[in-house]
């Protein structure tokens, strides 16, 4: 299957997942709502408590998107799966049916690759965290984005699975897909090029999006050109970006290179 029938299989799973869990949400309100009733117009107390308890299972499950049951990377929204998974990798590799020995020494490497990445996320979140905005926390986010992309020239996962991580991810996570992306061409997608522009989580990720748009310049038709134009023009409206000197500069050369006059 090519990369961009994959992407869209994986769109498409991801429409109708965000239609389920608001169907799951209005369902748990409903059954919250059941219980209620039975707790106060019957005696029926045991009956009262399933109500409850299921309905506040199904609103949880809506809350939450269902990410705990995310494949890949999304381990990262609960790191106590992080073990879990490069197991199940590892064995899957060991085990006698996989057939190939070629096939067994990629999971492994795959399991390697993702405790790797695990570490770089937690070192973001926790330079994200504990230091102030400023040029010294950008320049340690930095130095952490360049090892992000030399891993990412070595990782051997699926396309659709790191472009699940930045649609699918948290905040680290999303960064962690950016530069997997700018080093590896295989795992690119134009959509997280615009997104950062639109709906950036942090100024961090905006200007990673914009390298990553860069990158890709040369193989984008007039269509996506002008839609990265767009994407440029409005973001470069915003106040948080004007004050951005980098974001800025960088968005400049972007739109000399398609070709905008200033």
């Amino acid at each position: 299957m090519s990369p961009s029938v994959r992407l869209r299989a994986l769109q498409a799973r991801h429409r109708w997942q965000r239609r389920i869990h608001w169907i799951v949400g209005a369902v748990g309100v409903a059954t919250l709502c059941g219980g209620v009733a039975v707790l106060f117009t019957t005696d029926r107390d045991a009956r009262s408590a399933f109500l409850l308890t299921l309905g506040l299972a199904l609103v949880l499950f809506a809350l939450l998107r269902g990410r705990i049951q995310l494949e890949g990377f999304e381990i990262l929204g609960a790191k106590a799966r992080v073990g879990e998974v490069v197991k199940r990798r590892l064995e899957l590799a060991e085990s006698p049916e996989r057939g190939e020995p070629a096939d067994a020494a990629a999971l492994h490497r795959q399991a390697v690759m993702l405790q790797r990445l695990v570490g770089l996320y937690g070192l973001y979140e926790h330079v994200r965290r504990a230091e102030p905005p400023g040029p010294r926390r950008t320049k340690a986010l930095d130095q952490l984005a360049a090892r992000m992309q030399a891993a990412g020239r070595e990782a051997e996962f699926d396309p659709a699975e790191v472009i699940g991580w930045f649609h699918e991810g948290t905040d680290p996570l999303r960064v962690i897909a950016l530069n997997l992306m700018l080093a590896n061409k295989d795992y690119r997608d134009f959509l997280a090029v615009l997104e950062t522009l639109d709906t950036p989580h942090s100024l961090f990720e905006q200007y990673y999006g914009l390298l990553l748009g860069d990158a890709m310049l040369a193989d984008l038709d007039a269509l996506q050109q002008r839609l990265l134009r767009d994407a440029i023009t409005r973001a470069r409206r915003k106040r948080s970006f004007k004050r951005d000197a980098p974001l800025n500069d960088l968005s400049e050369h972007l739109l000399h290179r398609l070709g905008e006059r200033f």
